[in-house]
């Protein structure tokens, strides 16, 4: 009796041990190793010669140790120990492929008991163990169901490494939002102006070398057809660069590199694990720019990129969820309100807010002094921004629209957006004298317009976040009016990039609730400006001092700061929180290293703040930096609580 009650008990342990090892779902298999044994003849696949798969090992320890690279939510690319890729070719055959694509992808569904399924994504046949044992496709059967048997010895999947190991803080001591808040980022800009300017994907589903790897498909062999970086660079369309990325970024990125992807996916992960826990995604688009490229991937319509961008950025959660083990388990989530972003954060993840930058919102522009819309085209432009998630939106980005005169910018770049603006409205520029001595000595004379007040009205009706960067100067001062009769907090989410302001328009915008941020410098430089703002604490409420970098927005990163010849940022460094410790960060061939790139790509920011605390008064910006999460989280709810005041936008 004793001995059948102890071999029940080893059967059960044994089932319980069985049961702890499987696979427990099909998005489990994310970026781990497995043998794949068929059910039909009990034996594990193993490579057979140079081209192809069969099931030939009668035991686990002689399997092909199969890495499973994640592409979608179930679908994979499964790369063996020598970097070839089971995939389907012609006739339905399965070989062995050196590249990523389509007929390397499957998508692993649940079949009976422990079993799974491997159907190709492109041709839709199931993977089968044949009569002979060479692997091929079919319809369903015995043959096509595998057991998936854990196991050690993959070559991982090639990926930028993070280089950054700890645990994550979830929440401040005072049970506020910890971390960071990054105001304006755009992760997806690869898609603006036609979807062929910036060169590079912030993800790929088959991968780095993919979503890094193509800049001469893009730009060239040379980067000669890489007309808008050239034009940032020098002022002239005419030049070119080292088009090689992946795998030795001997060319890109750099810390002005303008028109080549830096914000990977893996490199924003890499801020993320260094505090960063709010972003506001700025989708964007300005159809001028997109109308002088000379190829495209899309329409130049502006509403069309933007709905492109707001798909692509879904696509980006579920590719994160994919890496992750599942729906719901990455790190990377679009949040929709202020009590979503805060959930987000105290559950670790990174909270990503849709914002709009764009110049014809609506595709409301103006021709020869005509708005091309009216108030209807407003209505309708809210309510779909809304029904995609957006909750944020720039009145007028580089041209003056039917809502506002766009700030004048000045040197080469001010050159070349004047033109746009001629090309789009068909008049250039007027300016005059500024509204304030402290914004210079010529500003755009053309303020908010009738329809313009309309808009921000509607807006505010709509609790949508109003950014008040690259608004002519008067069209600024009417929109901060606006918002102090009806008590509206406004963001300027890259302060100093896009206009000046003066202490009193900062004054006016911190005493309705809203948000500011600093522009990113060298290490000291950051943390001066970061305190410098310490003068507009507001009593009862907590200070925090965002970030707006720009990055993926034609605009340059910190250099190589001087300071770090002397005294540089020495690796491995840890986070603000001290949970963190980071190394250099690599990619393929790469490492990067602040102290010789300066901030070479997003994930560097984690460098470039350790670095700052370094500094003289570093230790002081970065608290001010480390509340602005919870401070926008608040600005956020407060624009969400204003109550509609009736009449007021339909009738001014």
């Amino acid at each position: 009796m004793r001995a059948r009650v102890l071999l029940g008990a080893l059967l059960a342990l044994a089932s319980v041990a069985t049961s702890a090892s499987a696979v427990q779902t099909r998005y489990a298999l994310a970026n781990h190793c497995f043998g794949l044994e068929s059910v039909a003849n009990g034996r594990f696949v193993a490579v057979a010669g140079a081209d192809g798969y069969r099931t030939s090992a009668a035991r686990k320890r002689d399997a092909a140790p199969l890495f499973f690279k994640a592409t979608s939510l179930g679908g994979y690319l499964v790369h063996d120990s020598d970097a070839q890729l089971l995939a389907v070719a012609e006739g339905g055959a399965v070989t062995r492929a050196p590249l990523p694509g389509p007929p390397a992808e499957w998508l692993v569904t649940r079949a009976r008991g422990e079993a799974f399924s491997l159907r190709s994504a492109a041709t839709g046949s199931l993977l089968a163990a044949g009569d002979d044992g060479a692997l091929a496709t079919g319809p369903p059967s015995r043959r096509t169901r595998f057991r998936l048997a854990r196991r050690a010895g993959c070559a991982r999947y090639p990926e930028a490494e993070l280089n950054a190991r700890g645990r994550l803080t979830k929440r401040r001591r005072d049970g506020g939002a910890f971390g960071y808040v990054d105001a304006h980022l755009h992760v997806v800009a690869d898609l603006r102006a036609g979807g062929r300017v910036i060169s590079g994907e912030s993800f790929n589903r088959f991968g780095v070398t993919e979503a890094l790897g193509r800049d001469s498909d893009v730009h060239g062999e040379d980067g000669s057809l890489d007309i808008t970086g050239n034009l940032l660079r020098s002022g002239s369309p005419a030049g070119t660069h080292d088009t090689q990325g992946w795998p030795a970024f001997s060319g890109w990125p750099t810390h002005d590199t303008y028109t080549h992807q830096q914000v990977y996916y893996r490199w924003l992960q890499r801020a993320y694990m260094a505090g960063l826990r709010v972003v506001v995604a700025q989708l964007v688009e300005d159809e001028p720019l997109c109308e002088i490229e000379p190829s495209r991937s899309h329409s130049c319509d502006e509403t069309d990129t933007i709905e492109l961008e707001a798909a692509r950025l879904r696509e980006l959660e579920n590719y994160v969820d994919a890496q992750s083990g599942g729906p719901g388990k990455g790190w990377f989530r679009i949040v929709t309100n202020a009590r979503e972003a805060r959930r987000a954060i105290r559950r670790g993840k990174l909270a990503v807010l849709m914002g709009v930058e764009a110049s014809n919102a609506f595709g409301c522009s103006e021709f020869m002094g005509e708005p091309q819309c009216d108030r209807d085209d407003v209505d309708r432009g809210i309510e779909h921004y809304r029904q995609l998630g957006i909750r944020s939106m720039f009145i007028a980005h580089w041209v003056n629209n039917a809502f506002a005169g766009a700030k004048v910018e000045g040197g080469d770049i001010g050159t070349f957006i004047a033109s746009f603006n001629v090309q789009q409205t068909g008049r250039p520029f007027e300016t005059g004298p500024c509204p304030e001595e402290e914004h210079g000595d010529s500003c755009n004379t053309k303020g908010l317009t009738d329809l313009g007040e309309y808009l921000v009205g509607r807006l505010m009706d709509n609790h949508i976040l109003i950014e008040l960067d690259h608004l002519s100067e008067s069209a600024r001062l009417r929109v901060l009016e606006i918002a102090e009769e009806r008590n509206y907090p406004v963001i300027s989410s890259h302060t100093g990039s896009g206009g000046v302001w003066t202490e009193s328009d900062l004054e006016r915008l911190y005493s309705v609730g809203g948000f500011a941020t600093a522009r990113p410098a060298t290490a000291s430089n950051l943390a001066r400006t970061i305190l410098s703002f310490r003068r507009f604490k507001r009593k009862g409420e907590p200070l925090g001092l965002g970030l707006g970098t720009d990055t993926g927005g034609f605009s340059a990163a910190p250099e190589p700061d001087p300071a770090a010849e002397e005294r540089p940022l020495k690796y491995p460094f840890r986070s603000y929180d001290g949970k963190v410790s980071f190394a250099c960060q690599i990619a393929g061939g790469r490492k990067f290293d602040l102290n010789q790139d300066g901030v070479a790509h997003y994930g560097m920011y984690a460098d470039l703040l350790a670095y700052m605390r370094q500094q003289t008064g570093g230790k002081r910006a970065s608290r001010l930096l480390f509340n602005s999460a919870e401070a926008y989280l608040r600005t956020w709810r407060k624009a969400e609580r204003r109550a509609s005041l009736d009449g007021w936008s339909r009738s001014s």
